[in-house]
């Protein structure tokens, strides 16, 4: 069997390893990455990570459910939602609630809505995703800035 590059890299010690991570990072369109940031990243703590997986792993876990439930009854599952969205509980539901909750179900359906949650908030998501956080907040804060 070849020896692989990654073999001696497991080996090296954290300031190694991120000024070696630096370098292939310069090679993919010369970008240039601080070796410190490298550092900082393998230096992170085992808690630190295992916490964000874990995080990710209930996120799907709920998106699997929620997934599940849309798909068995979009209308009761849109149902459900705006009774969070505006704290009714279901169990005590008055009747002027009740005509409220079809007569929007019925527009939802009408106007073929394919998002649940606010467009501001669909937008957010789209634009850190594509741009990172850093981007986005300062975005925003020039857009204060000149209100």
């Amino acid at each position: 069997m070849t020896k692989q590059f990654y073999d001696d890299f497991s080996k090296l010690p954290i300031a190694k390893m991120a000024q070696s991570i630096a370098d292939m990072t310069y090679l993919f369109n010369e970008t240039k990455v601080p070796t410190n940031h490298y550092k900082a990243q393998l230096s992170k703590g085992f808690e630190e990570m295992v916490e964000a997986n874990v995080s990710i792993s209930l996120v799907n876990t709920i998106f699997n459910t929620l997934q599940a439930l849309q798909k068995e009854s979009p209308k009761l599952f849109y149902q459900a939602m705006l009774c969070l969205d505006t704290k009714v509980k279901p169990s005590s539901l008055t009747p002027s609630q009740y005509q409220a909750m079809e007569f929007t179900w019925s527009q939802f359906e009408l106007n073929k809505k394919k998002n649940i949650l606010d467009k501001d908030f669909i937008q957010m998501f789209n634009q850190v995703e594509e741009n990172g956080l850093t981007y986005y907040t300062q975005n925003q804060q020039e857009t204060n800035n000149n209100e």
